[in-house]
């Protein structure tokens, strides 16, 4: 009898229940590793890129209203920086704690739990979008620019959106390559010195190219920003910060506690910082801007103890938002010829119309990266486990992708 039990227990881990089963217990309760204000800030970055996307879409088709022309709305782009930072933060911490630790850095491993993360489901999408939307593959050249993460500077790719994955590939090959060769054996609070001078050095860099294309530093051009968007070396602000926060954090003396209304400070002074080199020259210094008003938050959350973003909504969110990110364009189209228009709840062209498809989109595309987590990220993150033995480390989480 024990023989004719222990046969379907075994066979019930490969059903699809089960499949789905097992990877719900992670989203029933939040790790307590985790720190919940970075699930906020994860949450956010996505739902400004959702808001954003969608907000183009809809004036494309109706029109501008006050909302679109709200700032976070328009400048929804700002959310992947937000996703850099974290990026930057969590990988960052990786490294440090394993510098800190060992005196040098395994590469391989690195990679292999970064590829386990990312690439399965990044490729499952770009499978999906090669079938999909051959016609539109064929004239890219049928992705091979997302094949091996050059998107962000050969054709963007097919994959949309691919163009941040890309940046964050190529740094996660640039930095564990670099800190091996010139960090080892060293105290990762020398190398500190050098990250700041390299978040120098990049908008520097930036005003160079700038000057060379236009005549003048002052001189708006929304094409040449267009260029300087995308490419890695022109838009890693927000990553080398990160570094330097993980760093700054793995490094501290714990008896060393910043308090509320210090880290709040320094919020406010990240914020005035952001708004100050804006008015410069924004499309130079936005992207430095933003990677120092951004590390503040990130800061703040690590310091203050603050208990917003609790609730297991941006916890779920923060999960998925890596699947989200990259399905969100895709369902963006049905939503606009099939749900909207048989709705009739509001004129087609209203704000109301346009909060309505945003939040749909956001529900639909929040359903579709469960399935994916699913089918898909849970199968490789337990190859990883086993693999390699990983574990979430203390005072940390899963580094966040837009990936």
């Amino acid at each position: 009898m024990a023989d004719s039990h222990s046969v379907p227990d075994k066979s019930r881990r490969f059903t699809s229940s089960s499949l789905f089963a097992g990877a719900f217990d992670q989203f029933r309760h939040r790790p307590s590793s985790q720190i919940p204000f970075l699930d906020g800030l994860r949450t956010i970055a996505i739902l400004l890129v959702i808001n954003g996307h969608f907000s183009t879409s809809f004036t494309s088709r109706y029109g501008e209203n006050f909302y679109s022309r709200m700032s976070f709305v328009a400048n929804g782009w700002i959310g992947v920086d937000l996703f850099f930072v974290l990026s930057g933060f969590f990988i960052g911490g990786q490294l440090w704690r394993e510098l800190w630790k060992e005196g040098t850095i395994s590469i391989r491993q690195f990679m292999l739990r970064r590829g386990l993360r990312i690439w399965p489901l990044y490729f499952f999408t770009f499978l999906c979008v090669l079938v999909f939307y051959w016609h539109n593959a064929a004239a890219k050249e049928y992705g091979w620019a997302d094949l091996v993460f050059l998107a962000n500077y050969f054709n963007y790719g097919i994959v949309l959106g691919g163009w941040s994955l890309s940046t964050e590939e190529q740094f996660y090959i640039l930095t564990p390559l670099l800190l091996y060769l010139f960090a080892r054996r060293r105290d990762p609070k020398t190398v500190r010195i050098w990250l700041w001078a390299i978040l120098l050095f990049i908008p520097l860099m930036r005003a160079a190219i700038w000057i060379h294309h236009t005549g003048n530093f002052f001189t708006h051009d929304p094409a040449l920003f267009a260029t300087i968007y995308y490419k890695f070396h022109t838009h890693c602000d927000g990553l080398i910060m990160g570094l330097i926060i993980s760093n700054l954090w793995v490094s501290r003396s714990t008896k060393v506690v910043n308090k509320f209304w210090r880290s709040s400070l320094l919020v406010l002074v990240g914020f005035i910082l952001l708004l100050a080199l804006r008015h410069i020259q924004h499309e130079v210094l936005n992207f430095t801007g933003l990677a120092f008003f951004f590390g503040s938050l990130v800061w703040f959350g690590l310091n203050s103890g603050t208990t917003l973003f609790r609730s297991r909504f941006f916890y779920w969110i923060s999960r998925l938002s890596f699947g989200m990110y990259l399905n969100h364009p895709y369902l963006q189209g049905p939503v606009f010829h099939y749900v909207l228009p048989r709705l009739g709840f509001f004129p087609i062209a209203s704000v109301a119309s346009q909060l309505l498809g945003m939040s749909i989109l956001v529900v639909l595309s929040a359903a579709v990266a469960f399935f994916t987590f699913c089918l898909v990220e849970h199968p490789f993150l337990n190859l990883r486990t086993r693999l390699l033995g990983f574990r979430p480390a203390k005072k940390t989480v899963e580094a966040p992708t837009l990936q």
